[in-house]
């Protein structure tokens, strides 16, 4: 099964505390100081727009799904090459 890459990543400090990249904070409309939920699952650690609606929500992540598809598909190509 081939790892698909990443948009970023967030670092950790040795004591935890972690830098929240501005494109994140964009995207789920916060800002810093601000509290950004999320929903955690066996393998994946979701972020999301606290004034977003299941409906939205569930939208969003079938967009999602649909671009991890892809980005594996494009890397498979580029491997090829």
């Amino acid at each position: 099964m081939e790892k698909i890459k990443p948009v970023g990543h967030i670092k950790t400090t040795k004591s935890g505390k972690s830098h929240i990249p501005k494109i994140i904070l964009g995207e789920t409309e916060t800002k810093r100081g601000d509290e950004i939920p999320y929903i955690i699952n066996a393998h994946a650690v979701l972020l999301y727009n606290p004034r977003l609606s299941a409906e939205e929500l569930s939208a969003s992540l079938e967009v999602m799904k649909k671009d991890v598809l892809l980005r594996e598909k494009r890397e498979k190509k580029e491997k090829v090459r």
